[in-house]
């Protein structure tokens, strides 16, 4: 039955693309100089403008396409310390605020939906399948304090098994933050440690930029690598971002389509 549900999913999502781009005709005209340093391509902007979304794999934060500003540093400064190098991903999409006052409830709601994790289709570059993001989601305590929702979960992914994880999620109306971070260690076929506690995050918030929503993530792990599992490694990782994050932009989507770019992986190479 998740089979057949995640085979749906997955022809939705390409037939739904195609109709998203070819309603996308109006520029946003959104403020880059504002925001965005001189990594981020003509091409991306481009995408960006139109409504698309931009994933970029890159293999230390220095490269990163965003100025240090107020709004990105909801993103960047807890991570600063912690992803140094490794595998990470940034995204960036942008929604026109006329029409979507509502986006920080709505992407609220998507992310809260944390059961429904295991039914994000989440497609093997080595295995050449689709598989569920994760085999297994548990909530096991939350907390709220001074505006600040916390969520204990256990997670378990295919290649690196069971582990808990932390989530805080702060929702202020016109701007939303959300935290993910591992407390124990990932062990890849339960065997070998490939990342310790608190070394895989992401962030996510949502903030104005002019006539603008703009919705900017990065996510990462400092994985230790043996050089007979990298490979593997690099691919499951950053496909995962992109699959959770083209189900949060499929859930949020009031029209119920789906926005989509493949990863840019051109600064994904070791400094």
């Amino acid at each position: 039955m998740l089979t057949e549900r995640i085979k749906t999913a997955a022809v939705a999502a390409a037939l739904s693309l195609a109709a998203v781009h070819a309603a996308a005709s109006t520029a946003l005209g959104i403020d880059f100089d504002s925001m965005f340093n001189g990594r981020l391509k003509e091409s991306d902007r481009e995408i960006l403008d139109s409504g698309g979304v931009v994933l970029r794999s890159v293999s230390s934060m220095k490269k990163l396409c965003v100025k240090d500003t107020e709004d990105t540093r909801l993103v960047t400064e807890p991570l600063r310390n912690i992803l140094k190098s490794g595998y990470i991903a940034e995204i960036i999409n942008f929604r026109p605020y006329e029409g979507n006052e509502d986006l920080v409830e709505r992407i609220d709601e998507a992310m809260s939906d944390f059961l429904s994790y295991t039914e994000i289709p989440y497609w093997s570059e080595h295995e050449q399948a689709w598989f569920p993001l994760y085999n297994y989601a548990e909530v096991t305590e939350t907390r709220e304090q001074d505006g600040v929702k916390t969520i204990f979960e256990t997670l378990e992914m295919d290649m690196f098994g069971r582990f808990h994880s932390r989530i805080d999620i702060e929702n202020r109306g016109d701007t939303f933050v959300y935290r993910l971070r591992n407390t124990d260690k990932l062990k890849y076929k339960g065997i070998f440690t490939v990342i310790r506690p608190e070394k895989m995050q992401s962030v996510v918030a949502v903030f104005r930029l002019g006539k603008n929503w703009a919705i900017y993530a990065v996510g990462g792990a400092n994985v230790i690598r043996p050089p007979f599992i990298s490979e593997r490694v690099e691919p499951a990782f950053t496909g995962r971002v992109k699959a959770f994050a083209d189900f949060v932009f499929s859930r949020i989507d009031s029209s119920g389509g789906k926005v989509e770019s493949a990863m840019d992986k051109s600064d994904a190479s070791r400094d």
